[in-house]
């Protein structure tokens, strides 16, 4: 039929246009503008109620947030589609057609402004929308005037004259949102060229303190985690689907609350305090067992206890409340708080802290998985009471006392040439240590004794290797397990990491051929 080639020809004209006006928004994102998608996303995230948003993140993991965007992203294409086809249907009014082109594209940019204010500026919001709305509708009119060129029925009906100037002033609606939402946003620009202009910086203090290389013999070990992850490599995982940005010039470290000499530090004060470098493995609660949501960097910053004793905490004191620029919230206890290796850091591997680890600064928490250690730091508040944070009210552990995890990095698949095969992988039991690490490579039967390589520091990850002679080619179970430095061996016991971080042995099932 007439009407289905036309139909189909709108929903595939609607689809491209929101194709390339997501692209465009996009790379008006990467000058610090917000890409609508993920503003809708991010607001979605703040609504959405602990007991929706715990079993999702429990069932997805760190897919959950890229999920997430996914289905947004679908969702503005499925809106363009409509729209096409609209569009090219003489049978709908104008009227319905810009509605639904601008519906997705001012939407996220309202819902953004309602509930992820705190994350994503309204004038950020506003350019992102405007760029893709203008986009979007301009290249449906000219996609439009081709449908009319190809000779589809009722061509005056397609792409009248008037419809056209409605999708031209549609997208000059778009131009004006933007230029506005540019027009109000030189604080946003004035926030990205500063952070640009101390990360060109890129400050690095000389200490005693050096990264040891690692052992030869553990290096060759195919595919075997560096010894120091690399920034690029480092994982993250946040709350917001869009990284806070921060102007240094203006942002403020304040401590307060229960205290007797409230303050507040400047970026340059905090970096004029006296510092510490400290090798440490952070890890995430979400990380699965045999997971990569772990790695370990050298960081600088001023110890917490030195900031705290500046402010002189009152009898009673309880908790330590950390608070992002975002609103996020968590605590540790006062005297976790009060541990020397505890620490407001600014540098990573000796950089400028990364915008994505939470520049400005950002808390150093010894033997506690990552969610408590809070980046892109602004207020440190001591309270009397027991503080339920961000993730404390969705059912998270309120400790979070890292748990002994060992990884095999080895590939599934090995060549053998009828030698040894090199094992090799990771162990981490946070402030306690790695004593022992052992490998079993028949399920678990037998148990032997991996290689240790010397820790880079007290509150640092271990590498392992084992060299293996498997009996013969085919599938073998490998197995892992580490003891702590306190004489604990890892649990056997499989648990998920809600919510306190997974237990169990990491186990592959290893393919031996011959090359």
């Amino acid at each position: 039929m007439v009407f289905d080639r036309r139909a189909r020809t709108g929903l595939l004209l609607g689809a491209v246009a929101q194709f390339l006006a997501l692209c465009t928004s996009f790379l008006a994102s990467l000058f610090g503008f917000a890409f609508a998608p993920v503003a809708l996303g991010q607001a979605i995230i703040e609504v959405l109620p602990g007991w929706i948003s715990v079993p999702l993140i429990e069932l997805l993991q760190f897919w959950a947030q890229r999920l997430l965007v996914a289905s947004v992203l679908i969702a503005f294409l499925v809106a363009g589609a409509v729209a096409g086809a609209l569009a090219l249907d003489p049978r709908y009014r104008t009227p319905a057609v810009v509605i639904a082109g601008a519906a997705p594209w001012l939407g996220a940019a309202l819902l953004a402004a309602l509930f992820a204010s705190s994350q994503i500026p309204l004038a950020a919001s506003l350019v992102g929308a405007g760029v893709g709305l203008a986009t979007f509708f301009a290249t449906l009119a000219l996609l439009a005037d081709g449908a009319q060129e190809s000779g589809l029925d009722d061509p005056a009906a397609v792409a009248s004259p008037d419809r056209r100037r409605a999708l031209l002033g549609a997208m000059a609606v778009g131009l004006v949102v933007a230029v506005g939402g540019i027009a109000g946003g030189q604080p946003l620009r004035a926030i990205g060229a500063q952070a640009e202009r101390v990360k060109q910086a890129a400050r690095r203090l000389k200490f005693s303190e050096t990264v040891a290389a690692g052992d030869p013999a553990f290096d060759a070990v195919p595919d075997l985690t560096p010894r120091l992850s690399p920034l690029n490599e480092h994982y993250t995982v946040d709350t917001a689907l869009i990284d806070p940005r921060v102007d240094a010039a203006r942002w403020k470290l304040e401590v307060g609350g229960a205290v007797e000499s409230p303050f507040a530090l400047s970026y340059e004060e905090l970096l004029d305090l006296e510092a510490v470098e400290q090798l440490h493995t952070l890890e995430c609660i979400s990380n699965e067992i045999g997971g990569d949501l772990i790695g370990t960097a050298l960081w600088t910053g001023v110890p917490l206890r030195d900031l705290l004793d500046r402010a002189r905490p009152r009898a009673g004191a309880f908790d330590v409340v950390l608070t992002s620029v975002d609103g996020y919230t968590d605590s540790i206890r006062v005297a976790k708080a009060m541990e020397p290796k505890t620490i407001v850091a600014y540098l990573m591997n000796g950089y400028t802290l990364p915008e994505q680890h939470g520049y400005p600064a950002r808390l150093l928490v010894p033997n506690i998985y990552g969610m408590k250690n809070v980046k892109w730091l602004t207020k440190i508040e001591v309270v009397t009471n027991d503080f339920q944070g961000y993730w404390m009210e969705r059912g998270w552990s309120d400790l979070a006392v890292v748990n002994t995890h060992s990884r095999i990095d080895t590939p599934y698949r090995v060549r053998w040439d009828g030698g040894q095969v090199p094992l090799g992988g990771i162990a981490n039991a946070g402030s306690r240590g790695v004593a022992r690490v052992e490998i079993s490579t028949d399920g678990g039967a037998r148990w032997s004794d991996a290689e240790l390589e010397e820790a880079l520091g007290p509150l640092t990850w271990r590498r392992w290797r084992y060299l293996w002679t498997p009996p013969g080619t085919g599938k073998h179970v490998v197995l892992v397990r580490a003891t702590d430095g306190e004489g604990q061996l890892q649990t056997a016991t499989k648990r998920p990491p809600f919510p306190s971080g997974s237990t169990g042995f990491d186990s592959i099932e290893l393919d031996v051929f011959r090359g």
